[in-house]
């Protein structure tokens, strides 16, 4: 067990749109990706709701959101009462070093609650919990609590260096551990652009770094994320990042990457069977 390789390839931001519902919901029934993250705070949540409701088998994380990083496209907390986790007109922040210098901490434990519980009476077998775009890790400890009360498994990382640059990482990890919280033992993520300035943002470069990161997986559980869509109109309007976004979605597709994670002897799990063997613990 220690040499294998497990991998779960999860796509975030599941109900943030029209465009990218379809893309997710096309790779979990092509059984492409292992699981996916469903932001509730979404104008398209009900739509990637009602997927998991027809796909039940489905392995669908909560993406706790505490910003709205779009200029033109904007959610807030389903508690709008919540006033250090909004802007002045209502939103979440566009960044997630205003969610860290500005929320108040218990307030953002209410609205991951509300935000849980939302998913929940909506019929979502929660598999997992994680947050969009890190906006959660300044205040771990409530993650952890969440998790140990909703008995549900954590993003978050014992080896990756994403996680332990955090001030308190051993102590996190060791937290984790006295509450019975199964974590990650590596994160990866698809990069959003290219590595030098420059360089053409193109399907050979998301292919490439797919390729890597498969090649270099290290022994133990590794969470690979990305963001598929459709390069629609609709995405198009709401995002500069919908070229890469399109080549995330075509990339798991790829039938050379899908040849070779069987050739790396790499095994694909699911969030679920994480869920499974720390309710057994």
């Amino acid at each position: 067990m220690s040499n294998e390789r497990l991998l779960i390839i999860n796509a975030d931001d599941f109900g943030m749109c029209h465009a990218t519902n379809h893309a997710i919901g096309m790779l979990l029934a092509q059984s492409a990706i292992t699981s996916t993250s469903l932001m509730v705070t979404c104008p398209w949540a009900l739509e990637a709701v009602n997927f998991v409701k027809q796909n039940p088998n489905a392995d669908v994380g909560i993406h706790l959101t505490f910003t709205s990083e779009w200029e033109h496209y904007k959610w807030g907390p389903l508690n709008s009462q919540l006033s250090t986790l909004t802007d002045e007109f209502g939103y979440f922040p566009a960044d997630t070093s205003t969610v860290v210098s500005n929320a108040a901490p218990e307030e953002m434990r209410e609205e991951a609650v509300a935000q849980i519980e939302l998913a929940q009476r909506m019929g979502v077998d929660i598999t997992h919990m994680d947050n969009h775009m890190g906006s959660m890790y300044h205040v771990t400890e409530i993650l952890l609590d969440l998790c140990e009360a909703y008995q549900l498994p954590l993003r978050y990382a014992k080896y990756s260096g994403l996680f332990s640059q955090h001030p308190r990482h051993k102590e996190l990890v060791k937290l984790a551990e006295k509450k019975g919280v199964l974590i990650l033992d590596h994160f990866e993520m698809l990069p959003f652009s290219p590595p030098s300035a420059g360089m053409e943002v193109s399907y050979a470069f998301t292919k490439e770094a797919v390729i890597r990161a498969i090649k270099t997986l290290k022994p133990g559980l590794t969470e690979l994320v990305f963001h598929p869509s459709l390069d629609t109109g609709e995405l198009k309007a709401i995002t500069d990042t919908w070229q890469i976004r399109r080549f995330e979605y075509d990339v798991f597709r790829d039938e050379e990457v899908r040849s070779l994670l069987r050739e790396e002897d790499i095994r694909l799990i699911t969030w679920r069977e994480i869920r499974a063997r720390q309710r057994l613990m």
